[in-house]
């Protein structure tokens, strides 16, 4: 990426913009501009590249702050000295590794239950050599920060690479084939429910430095959409359709789970347009707990009625004082 071009018109966003906002716009760019999804553009890797060097940048409060400060004494869009940008594995421009504290941890990510089962969930890889980022809101977790940084100097290069699953392997968890640019493949152990844009760590699973000690591998979890199932956290979203009748008499309907089963929902009598009903537990399903199945319900007007029909529903609105 040209040192002249701006970071914040990279991503599309203001220069007071917040980081939900920065995190945001960075995933659903990240998304569309991925190369395995551009197959036949030449010009996706690139794209995809600067937007990643991007949001390296503007994602890191004292990276940012700097930046803003070369801005406004003209120093251009240039950062991190020399350009070079980020490989398709996310190597970090400047030669020295790049340490990502992440918003929030695995209570975040699988929706803030307690419990400390998915917390340590990644112990088990490589014997214990995966572990999830938190960010510390306070002066420690900055100094952490740059400890770490100054150690990974004398040691390998970190790497960066995203996973893409669909929406069914991500409920169901398991384990999926990771290709490292070394040309080494390994098995990685992905956690049942987890959520898009989750990242973890791989220690030692990164470019190995003059000395022979190995960076650190960050994996994130790119998930897909699914096409009847909105996800929101672990709770799960979906709409169904009912006739007019259905919804002033009440009916039983069955509702297919995110998982492939159908359950049994009873719609009360006088059901309105856009009511959710829930089924409790049929969300998604992590080692902590559940989320709800809530279910829109959708009602379908009659448009063909004959005479004798709208007289027999207008004579029963009327006696029910509804016209």
């Amino acid at each position: 990426m040209p040192q002249t071009e701006d970071l914040y018109d990279v991503l599309g966003v203001d220069e007071d913009a917040s980081q939900e906002e920065i995190k945001k716009t960075y995933r659903t760019l990240a998304r569309k501009h991925h190369p395995d999804r551009n197959p036949d553009d030449p010009n996706a890797e690139e794209k995809f590249k600067e937007i990643q060097k991007a949001y390296s940048v503007l994602s890191d409060e004292e990276k940012r702050e700097q930046y803003d400060a070369q801005r406004r004494f003209g120093g251009g869009g240039g950062f991190g000295g020399g350009g070079g940008g980020r490989g398709a594995w996310g190597r970090s421009a400047g030669g020295g590794p790049e340490v990502r504290f992440e918003q929030g941890g695995f209570d975040e990510a699988f929706g803030g239950r307690g419990g400390g089962g998915l917390g340590d969930i990644f112990e088990n890889f490589f014997g214990g050599g995966a572990r999830t980022q938190r960010q510390n809101p306070f002066e420690g977790g900055r100094q952490q920060q740059r400890q770490q940084r100054q150690r990974g100097r004398q040691g390998g290069q970190d790497l960066e690479t995203t996973l893409r699953l669909s929406f069914r392997e991500a409920l169901e968890g398991g384990r999926k084939q990771v290709e490292l640019p070394s040309g080494e493949s390994i098995r990685l152990k992905i956690p049942k429910g987890v959520r898009d844009g989750f990242k973890i760590r791989l220690k030692g699973r990164g470019q190995p430095g003059p000395m022979g000690q190995r960076g650190d591998l960050y994996v994130t979890f790119d998930v897909g959409d699914h096409p009847h199932f909105d996800r929101k956290g672990d709770d799960v979203h979906r709409t169904e359709t009912i006739g007019m009748f259905e919804a002033v008499f009440g009916t039983d309907i069955r509702v297919p789970t995110p998982y492939g089963q159908h359950l049994k929902l009873s719609v009360p009598a006088g059901t309105q347009p856009g009511e959710k009903l829930r089924l409790k537990g049929q969300g998604v399903k992590t080692d902590d707990g559940a989320g709800d199945l809530y279910v829109e319900i959708d009602v379908n007007i009659p448009e063909n009625l004959s005479r004798k029909q709208r007289a027999v529903l207008h004579e029963a609105a009327e006696d029910a004082n509804l016209l």
